[in-house]
């Protein structure tokens, strides 16, 4: 079985992508295998620039995959690009050809427009190659809209229509899907990251721990460095009087814990950002996490934390997934959709909505309700996330043909 998984990225700084990548391999591969169905895993955005077979480890599991090129002409530079690669984008095209199945993650909330519509023209390149060579197309669980610009939307449903099975991640996503189209058949599952194995890191006992994920990215403003999310508070603001917070606590160790992170700066790189807190600051309690070199040792990482705040969303299904308790920072409906309606769990931030006072004021009363969220982090990992994962396993079985 040929299976392209596509939008998904394994070699790549913003490690809540990656989770996605991993997570939905880890799933199809266990599935297939317990089946006793021989597959092969192709991957035309990996980040890796040559076509070659890599090994990547999730858990105890190894899991095996073909990197590939991306041959879609989003650019004149991206088509000389091609002409000068040829034997390349031929294996590529054979492997599109060959392929039994198409599976996309769309980056987990991508196939939207909030990011822009060069953002949305690299997801949708992968739906053109899927109706192109008329291949088996499978929406996995991930936010899908919302879509302003109507040509925009127009593309878009089209693809939705294509889709043969169509998974999003939050109730949110599927009533907006119902909306655009009513006769699609949708089904609401979870982020897949929620699925990823972690071992948990052992911190010292005599200190509450307590982690922060700072977004590099809401920290400049959005790629328009102007408030492009419309956030209502001072983000920089607001994260310093977190930090004041903690760090006036003696028993309390604050660690910084960047999810994106890369080894040169960019407006993107949590790291970058979370290094300069770390220098301004100097403070004994307070501890900067290492530089990750995948998902899975970053969210073992925050699964030794006591309590967790973060803007990566990523961030916070890694605690969330390792029941600790999570303070999720929103600054788009992705949140809402996922704690609020799919796991009915309301301890959140709103960015666009609340003040400083209102988050840092929500922020220290469930700091103090920290074993009260732990326990309904429990029931819910294990009922309603539970649910979801045998509901995708149908899900996938139902598209592969298979029992």
């Amino acid at each position: 079985m040929n299976i392209i998984l596509t939008n998904a990225p394994v070699k790549n700084g913003n490690r809540g992508c990656v989770a996605l990548s991993l997570s939905a391999m880890y799933i199809i591969d266990k599935i297939l295998n317990d089946r006793n169905i021989p597959h092969q895993f192709y991957l035309p955005q990996s980040g890796y620039e040559k076509i070659a077979e890599h090994t990547i480890k999730a858990g105890d599991v190894i899991l095996k995959f073909m990197s590939l090129m991306d041959i879609t002409p989003l650019s004149i530079k991206h088509q000389l690009k091609k002409m000068f690669k040829h034997k390349e984008y031929q294996t590529t095209k054979k492997a599109y050809q060959k392929a039994d199945f198409i599976l996309d993650i769309g980056q987990g909330d991508s196939f939207a427009d909030i990011y822009g519509k060069r953002r949305f023209d690299w997801i949708f390149s992968q739906y053109r190659l899927g109706m192109k060579y008329k291949k088996p197309y499978c929406i996995l669980p991930q936010t899908i809209g919302p879509f302003k610009e109507a040509s925009i939307r127009a593309q878009a449903c089209k693809g939705i229509n294509y889709a043969k099975c169509v998974l999003v991640r939050d109730k949110q996503s599927r009533d907006y899907v119902k909306e655009l189209l009513p006769d699609k058949p949708v089904t609401e599952i979870i982020d897949v990251a929620f699925f990823m194995p972690f071992k948990r890191k052992e911190f010292n006992k005599d200190f509450v721990h307590v982690g922060l994920n700072v977004s590099a990215l809401l920290w400049h403003g959005g790629y328009t460095r102007d408030n492009q999310f419309g956030l209502k508070v001072d983000y920089p603001s607001l994260v310093r009087s977190i930090m004041d917070y903690f760090l006036e606590q003696a028993n309390v160790k604050v660690h910084l814990i960047p999810h994106v992170v890369g080894g040169e700066r960019h407006i993107e790189n949590d790291y970058a950002v979370s290094y300069d807190l770390f220098e301004e600051y100097n403070h004994p309690n307070l501890i900067l996490s290492p530089l990750f070199l995948d998902p899975i040792v970053a969210k073992s990482y925050i699964a030794g934390m006591d309590f967790f705040m973060g803007a990566r969303m990523h961030s916070t299904i890694a605690a969330f997934s390792s029941e600790v308790p999570v303070f999720p920072m929103a600054y788009s409906r992705k949140f809402n959709g996922l704690f609020t309606d799919t796991l009915q769990y309301p301890y959140m931030a709103d960015m666009k909505a609340q003040s400083e006072t209102e988050i840092l004021a929500g922020i220290k009363q469930y700091y103090e309700q920290r074993e009260r969220l732990k326990e309904l982090e429990h029931n819910r990992m294990q009922t309603t996330v539970e649910e979801r994962r045998k509901l995708m396993e149908e899900k996938l079985c139902e598209f592969f043909g298979i029992k």
